[in-house]
């Protein structure tokens, strides 16, 4: 507990007329380099003096990973729209399916094949991200080679693809995604028509009881797995759909002389072998000039937001998250009239201009530690809680400058403050969407570097108490 002692005015006199005389003694004394603050003074009710420093020197940069673990996150992302700030973004998704465990018994005197066709469900409370009053195009392609990861790899990630095979089947459908109802009049279901001459082959062998039908190894190597790619043309949105999205069988069957519609529905494989396939095109975009990684051992790069566009961005799910150092935070215990840390508040504000109700921000931010080499670390704590601090964005789309996300960092000043070692000014604050939205979501945030006015800028508060009262 900290005990913030308040003297009386007479008591404040006699210590300060010795330490003032103390000051004047050693007045000749070069003073520490105090970098880009500024004061105020906060009134306590006469009996103690907080200054509050909330102009201190911020560098903001980009850091870049160059994939992300895009694999079971639960949706198969697909879609493609060019932002303004980050350049094209597009997505597919690759997806392994296994047949029944048990087959339909088919009588040729009774059963005929139908139609074969992808299932892809949206529900109210899938991600998507863009201009949803647009209609894009998904295609259907077999992965056109063995299924499996390559030796290196531990896993799927947003940069590894796999060769495809020709088109399969392409739809075109509008949603309404916070209804949710398509344009195919199919309630949350877009149904995407496929080769009907895969569907008669696969249907065949369900009759015939092959063995790849009935051996899930044997299947899964001859059907090596499919993509649902953003077909040519399509822009403005990326549609988040369930991983319980199927392919799925059609046949006709006599029932007392009444025909009926059945179906044979091939399932998702493995959750984990499901991943999705981003790209990011900056060329002519803000971030053109991003660093990226040259070797695989390298630490991730950061790019100073002077080179993006006097911007910093986060957008988890192509790579990007914010950093934050302050290269003169440990001026403040140097100042003269300082005696303590009594709290920092960071104010970060969303770059006006850059989100609106189609580009809408992350409702969610974390803040985290991160190190010389970049790498996001332990979350920055309150003081009065030791809950994950999210920002607490209440989006006001109507008035962009009343958007903020706020955290205390009293905790992280305390220490930065007295840390003197070498490379502590690269020592700082790094934002991040927390999972699982940062792996399943592409709502981004700009954020305004230092050439901005004050109040389109973060802002570093810090309260400290002080020895004698500033002007």
């Amino acid at each position: 507990m900290t005990i913030i002692h308040h003297y009386l005015r007479k008591e404040l006199l006699i210590l300060l007329s010795f330490i003032v005389t103390l000051f004047f003694l050693a007045g000749c004394e070069k003073q520490p380099n105090l970098g880009q603050f500024g004061n105020s003074n906060v009134s306590d009710n006469g009996s103690a003096n907080i200054v509050v420093v909330d102009s201190s020197t911020i560098d903001l940069s980009t850091v870049y990973v160059d994939s992300t673990a895009t694999a079971a996150t639960g949706y198969l992302m697909v879609g493609t729209y060019n932002d303004a700030y980050l350049g094209q973004i597009s997505s597919q998704a690759y997806l392994q399916v296994r047949p029944p465990a048990s087959l339909p018994p088919l009588d040729p005197q009774l059963d005929t094949y139908d139609s074969i066709g992808m299932v892809l469900y949206f529900r109210k409370s899938n991600p998507y991200y863009g201009d949803t009053t647009l209609t894009p195009t998904f295609v259907v392609n077999q992965v056109d080679t063995l299924y499996q990861l390559p030796n290196y790899a531990t896993g799927w990630f947003s940069n590894q693809s796999l060769p495809l095979g020709p088109d399969l089947g392409s739809t075109s459908v509008s949603i309404a995604p916070n209804l949710p109802y398509t344009s195919q009049n199919a309630g949350d279901t877009v149904k995407i028509r496929m080769d009907d001459a895969l569907g008669q082959q696969l249907y065949n062998m369900i009759y015939n009881k092959s063995d790849t039908m009935t051996t899930l190894t044997t299947f899964l190597n001859w059907f090596n797995g499919l993509c649902i790619s953003p077909g040519a043309g399509s822009q403005g949105v990326i549609y988040g759909f369930k991983d319980s999205s199927l392919m799925r069988i059609y046949y006709r069957s006599n029932t007392g002389g009444v025909s009926v519609t059945k179906t044979i529905d091939f399932t998702l494989y493995n959750r984990a072998s499901q991943w999705n396939h981003i790209t990011n095109n900056r060329a002519g975009s803000p971030l053109a000039n991003l660093a990226t990684p040259v070797s695989v051992t390298q630490p991730p790069p950061l790019t100073p937001s002077n080179l993006t566009g006097s911007a910093s961005y986060v957008d988890n799910i192509i790579g990007l998250t914010t950093k934050m150092t302050f290269p003169f935070l440990n001026s403040i215990s140097q100042r003269p009239d300082y005696v303590g840390l009594l709290r920092a508040q960071l104010t970060v504000i969303p770059l006006a201009g850059s989100f609106n109700t189609t580009w809408t921000l992350p409702p969610q931010l974390g803040i985290y530690s991160s190190d010389l080499h970049n790498t996001l670390l332990a979350p920055v704590f309150s003081t009065a809680s030791s809950a994950v601090q999210t920002g607490g964005l209440i989006p006001n789309y109507f008035a962009p400058l009343l958007n903020s996300y706020n955290y205390d960092v009293t905790n992280f000043v305390a220490n930065q403050i007295v840390n003197n070692t070498q490379g502590s000014n690269q020592v700082g604050i790094m934002l991040s969407i927390p999972s699982p939205a940062n792996l399943s979501s592409f709502r981004r945030l700009a954020i305004a570097d230092q050439s901005f006015p004050t109040q389109q800028r973060v802002i570093l508060s810090v309260y400290y108490i002080s020895l004698y009262p500033h002007q």
